[in-house]
């Protein structure tokens, strides 16, 4: 499973790193993924020297990924049940916990960056009335099996962009995962604990 998250966060990252280097249409899932999937493996490499030094990895993960992650949504469905029950700075402390887990997530497995290629799928119509969509890619690497993932993509209705909220690889997905581990404390010892443990979480993505 450890394998699965750390093949979706990299596939995050690569989506996404490039995206300060050219103007991304955020209206259209499918041209969003297919315009930024073009120059993102080109960018990692011609930066591969400098993905090591963690503090270079976190300022990317920070400016060229997470302006496209809908991490209150995100944050909201690992909460799950009892969001209802939570009050709004409660809510915004965890979302922030969460964000910040995300970030050292992501930049552990930038950090770790080699030789991925990603293939996203043809871009296809969305239908008007479509909130949620699947963006199904592939990430290639030399000498192992290809590997199929899905980005799940929300529409903000007040804005008119999509954003990423999770990702899916072998019917594994990241949030599902995060939720199973981090609802059993919210309904046990309440979400300031749920806080402190997401604070206390270490990536272990090798």
């Amino acid at each position: 499973m450890k394998k699965i998250i750390c093949a979706c966060l990299f596939a995050a990252i690569s989506f996404f790193s490039a995206s300060s280097y050219a103007a991304v249409d955020m209206s259209n899932p499918y041209k969003l993924a297919s315009q930024v999937a073009k120059d993102t493996v080109s960018e990692l490499q011609a930066n591969k020297d400098r993905l090591s030094d963690k503090a270079y990895a976190k300022s990317v993960v920070e400016s060229h990924l997470m302006p496209y992650v809908d991490i209150t949504y995100a944050s909201y469905k690992v909460i799950g049940t009892e969001l209802k029950k939570t009050s709004k700075e409660e809510r915004n402390a965890f979302t922030k916990a969460f964000n910040d887990y995300m970030v050292m997530s992501l930049t552990d497995v930038l950090s770790k960056y080699v030789n991925q290629e990603i293939v996203p799928q043809p871009e296809q119509s969305v239908a008007k009335d479509a909130t949620i969509v699947p963006v199904k890619f592939t990430i290639k690497e030399p000498g192992k099996q290809d590997l199929t993932l899905v980005l799940k993509m929300r529409l903000n209705k007040k804005t008119s962009e999509w954003k990423v909220f999770d990702l899916i690889g072998e019917n594994i997905s990241i949030l599902d995962a995060k939720e199973s581990e981090i609802s059993p404390i919210i309904k046990s010892k309440g979400i300031n604990a749920a806080i402190d443990a997401l604070k206390n979480i270490k990536p272990e993505l090798k």
